[in-house]
């Protein structure tokens, strides 16, 4: 193919016979995945549905790519639920030659005389593997195969006049099934994206639901050799779960699942030809003529559902509730009641039970004076085949006592929301004892550094206050001292412009300051005076995320209002921008799962946006 064509023609002239006259006639351009590295591919698709003649199909531009393969033609039918429509494709292989977010526009055609145009698509390219190319995309031999199940012959039998369409529609049916429409916040769904088919076929997953909203742990992936078979309208169909997964909301309002794609190649044998070679119990052992063949391709969708997520209720909520929901009990113990200053103690805190245990964090200790706490190690016992999740979490939290004496734990509470009573409740431990005694001397916090507590300068704050206010006055008599004697003794000057800065320190200033004009949030803004672009929520917590995971060396998969709070806090960032940025963390992450009608919100997110990462840059700036 000579990639210096800007344009390919393809006299594609096609009749339908059925359904074209009252079918509405589209053409669409699709990509997927939306996501890649820069070294994988994806899949451009143009499709022209319910033409009565199609007689060019122009492609969109190929900047920025490398065609791998195509174009490739095909033309079947589509089904969503049994509603039928005809359709003719070209499908490229494409692969990106820079990163960023890539467009594809221009692709057009002239159907019925008439020329349209396709909106444009994007395609995010990074310089990490996405995971989302469809490099090994599911592939299913000879589903519902001639001695299985529910398939008669019969029906690859296609007489004279029968309509394909229909025939297919009559056959195979792709569904999503959920256990209930209607949940709270954290209460689990099962979604499960089912084929029922009694015709033998060639499929491939061409487009998996993401489940965008939700905390998704799978429970069966594709599988071409297991099915069940079940009974539609007095007719059986064997039956493949393409996909099952647990889903656990993570906003309250209307959230939709996706539906999933399902690209089918289907043969079917003329009647008059089946009678010639007497073939009335299957394919196998016979040599077909391939003009005796009629092969159809068919893309199968499930119909989208919507679940409408109820908020938590207010009434009732306990203080200590962080939203754990399902059954659940809290339990305490330390690993040994007795050792010494020069050693650490580990006090042990299981949540187990049934429900969201997978996004349960680990609970808040409020140490006594004079015990420094260090950060908890999770040792997770989650079963997550079971609805909902079961199983336990034990958080390990080290702690040590720098003085000997014997210190109280209070009681630990635990609260969390029972969709089945709908009711709120509070699981509680007793309070646990510590005796410490004196050691050598040795200091226990070399090891444990690493997983200290911010309150251990508190604590040590506290047990020192004495010395420290006594230094604090000193130091503050000395200095009134020598201000009263240099304002009586030093006539007033104008002092020169320092120009003597190291230049090290000055290069790292100058570096910071280039840095800073570039703008993060640069996809954001472009979507934010765009009238067409509904991505706006997605991309700016997309990139403010980024931001910070570069700022701070951390993995955007780390990124947490908790997280970043304790970096900000270990980096010398003010506490006030602290808790500005944790709270625009907040209200990003809820406006990206609730659908709102106020438009000017944006205009306001992302000049605070914007605000918050210049007092950051200008922090790092100071610290220099």
């Amino acid at each position: 193919m000579n990639l210096a064509l800007k344009k390919i023609w393809f006299a594609v002239i096609l009749i339908f016979f059925v359904h074209a006259v009252n079918a509405q006639t589209n053409f669409t351009a699709t990509i997927y995945p939306t996501q890649i590295a820069k070294d994988e591919y994806a899949t451009l698709r143009l499709i022209v549905e319910n033409a009565a003649s199609i007689k060019e199909i122009q492609p969109p531009s190929f900047k920025n790519f490398r065609v791998v393969s195509g174009p490739t033609q095909e033309s079947g039918m589509s089904s969503v639920n049994g509603a039928t429509s005809q359709y003719v494709a070209l499908s490229f292989i494409l692969q990106p030659t820079k990163t960023g977010k890539l467009t594809l526009s221009g692709a057009s055609a002239v159907v019925s005389g008439k020329r349209i145009n396709a909106k444009p698509v994007s395609l995010t390219v990074t310089n990490s593997l996405s995971g989302n190319a469809p490099v090994n995309p599911l592939l299913m031999s000879s589903l519902a195969d001639d001695d299985r199940g529910a398939v008669s012959f019969k029906d690859y039998i296609l007489k004279p006049g029968e309509d394909v369409v229909q025939k297919v529609s009559k056959n195979m049916q792709l569904r999503l099934a959920t256990d209930k429409t209607s949940c709270y916040v954290g209460e689990p769904i099962v979604a499960s994206y089912k084929l029922y088919t009694r015709l033998k076929s060639d499929s491939k997953l061409s487009k998996n639901p993401s489940f965008n909203g939700f905390s998704v742990i799978d429970l069966q992936q594709p599988d071409a050799t297991t099915y069940t078979r079940e009974t539609i309208n007095g007719r059986e169909f064997n039956v493949y779960t393409i996909r099952k997964a647990q889903l656990y909301p993570l906003q309250p309002g209307p959230v939709e699942l996706e539906t999933a794609t399902l690209d089918n190649q289907i043969d079917f044998i003329k009647e008059e030809d089946s009678r010639r070679q007497n073939i009335d119990d299957g394919f196998g052992g016979f040599n077909i003529s391939p003009d005796a063949m009629v092969s159809q391709s068919v893309s199968l969708s499930s119909k989208a559902v919507t679940i409408q997520v109820k908020p938590l209720p207010e009434a009732g909520k306990p203080a200590s509730f962080a939203g754990a929901v399902g059954n659940f009990r809290i339990e305490w113990g330390l690993e040994k009641n007795n050792f010494t200053t020069d050693e650490s103690g580990a006090l042990l805190v299981k949540i187990s039970g049934s429900g969201n245990l997978q996004l349960i964090t680990a609970p808040e200790i409020s140490w006594p004076a004079g015990v420094d706490g260090f950060e908890p190690r999770l040792i997770d016992q989650m079963v997550t085949t079971t609805v909902p999740v079961s199983g336990s979490k034990v958080f390990r939290f080290s702690f040590a006592a720098q003085q000997a004496g014997t210190y109280q734990l209070k009681p630990l509470y635990f609260s969390y929301f029972n969709p089945v009573t709908g009711v709120y409740k509070t699981d509680s431990t007793g309070p646990l004892t510590v005796t410490v005694t004196q050691g050598s001397g040795k200091s226990v916090y070399a090891d444990d550094i690493r997983e200290r507590r911010p309150v251990s300068f508190l604590n040590n704050f506290i047990n020192h206050r004495n010395w420290v206010i006594a230094f604090v006055i000193g130091l503050a008599i000395l200095g009134l001292g020598i201000w009263i004697w240099r304002e009586k003794n030093t006539p007033p000057v104008i002092e020169p412009v320092k120009t003597d800065i190291d230049n090290e320190k000055m290069n790292k200033v100058l570096e910071v300051s280039a840095n800073n004009q570039q703008n993060p949030l640069e996809e954001t803004e472009a979507c934010l005076y765009r009238v067409d672009c509904i991505d706006f929520y997605v991309l700016l917590n997309k990139e403010i995320r980024q931001y910070l995971a570069h700022k701070f060396s951390l993995s955007a998969t780390d990124i947490s209002a908790k997280t970043v709070a304790t970096v900000m806090d270990r980096s010398g960032i003010g506490n006030n921008i602290v808790l500005q940025l944790q709270q625009l963390l907040q209200e990003i992450e809820w406006r990206l799962y609730t659908p709102f009608e106020q438009e000017d919100q944006r205009m306001g997110l992302y000049t605070r946006a914007q605000a918050l990462i210049q007092l950051i840059n200008m922090e790092f700036v100071t610290v220099l």
